[in-house]
């Protein structure tokens, strides 16, 4: 999602969190969550099934400002809490980890952040950089694999997916971290491979409105791009307003997160790079 397109969000989330006893949440992201925990409770999100939790969820964020690399702060990879400042991909994997809370108080924190390393990284566990979902269809498949969402994009009337995944090894010089470790890019490499060996779906920009009623409220947007080497560019998740499709994402033209003023297939259509979905929905 792009969760290795950190540049653009434009880029590409439950084992125990022993794997980063380090990772620590600031008093500011504490204050966030207790403002949520109160508008999760006049909300009754606890009342509500998962899918249901997500557009609420998606808009206690709306307005909250745009910031890409937020996770790439640390030496030592560790699953980084931002809730104050947020992309493309750390505002679903935020929306997501609290949507999938069993009760919204102060001791749900610890379940949160738990969350957060099973939406992130690879089997939730933490041994690198590569250990990260960087690219969002391998996002969209491990957590199909985890049955925490499903790829619903070919029964919604997707396409067979062409584009060769090659961008992060291919960059490599993009990306601090390999750099400074040249062990880690053949294991990126083999990512890459592990993502091409398998069959994907996407609905081109111009069929969005076919699929209309088939996208459910509350479903993963994964914006698929033609940038050589990248499988997406951009993620949200669609909301229903009038029986039409839009998208709730952390936008970077517009410096916050927010909701498209217009349908999702008229949002895409002015955007060169962007060419069509896929979806992923909530299993639970």
């Amino acid at each position: 999602m792009v969760r290795i397109y950190q540049l653009l969000c434009l880029l590409i989330l439950f084992p125990l969190f022993t794997n980063c006893t380090a990772a620590t949440i600031s008093e500011r992201d504490r204050q966030v969550l207790k403002a949520f925990w109160e508008y999760a409770g006049k909300n009754k999100l606890a009342e509500l099934p998962v899918n249901e939790r997500i557009p609420i969820i998606g808009r206690f964020f709306i307005g909250k400002p745009y910031k890409s690399g937020t996770l790439n702060v640390t030496k030592k990879e560790l699953p980084v809490i931002n809730l104050r400042e947020l992309d493309c991909v750390t505002l679903v994997e935020n929306t997501l980890a609290l949507a999938f809370l069993d009760h919204y108080d102060n001791t749900a924190i610890s379940q949160f952040m738990d969350n957060i390393v099973k939406l992130r990284y690879r089997d939730g566990e933490i041994i690198d950089y590569t250990s990260r979902l960087h690219y969002s269809s391998d996002w969209l498949y491990e957590m199909g694999r985890q049955q925490y969402l499903t790829d619903v994009t070919k029964n919604v009337g997707g396409e067979l997916f062409p584009q060769e995944i090659s961008f992060m090894s291919e960059n490599y010089t993009k990306y601090n971290v390999l750099v400074q470790d040249p062990k880690l890019r053949p294991k990126i490499k083999d990512i890459e491979t592990a993502i091409n060996k398998r069959t994907y779906y996407y609905i081109p920009k111009g069929k969005i409105n076919e699929a209309n009623d088939k996208i459910a409220e509350g479903d993963v947007i994964l914006i698929t791009t033609n940038i050589k080497g990248l499988d997406t560019s951009h993620l949200g998740f669609a909301l229903k307003k009038g029986g039409k499709t839009y998208l709730l994402h952390a936008s970077s033209s517009g410096k916050k997160v927010v909701i498209t003023e217009v349908p999702l297939q008229d949002y895409m259509m002015n955007i060169k790079t962007q060419t069509g979905i896929m979806v992923g929905r909530v299993v639970r």
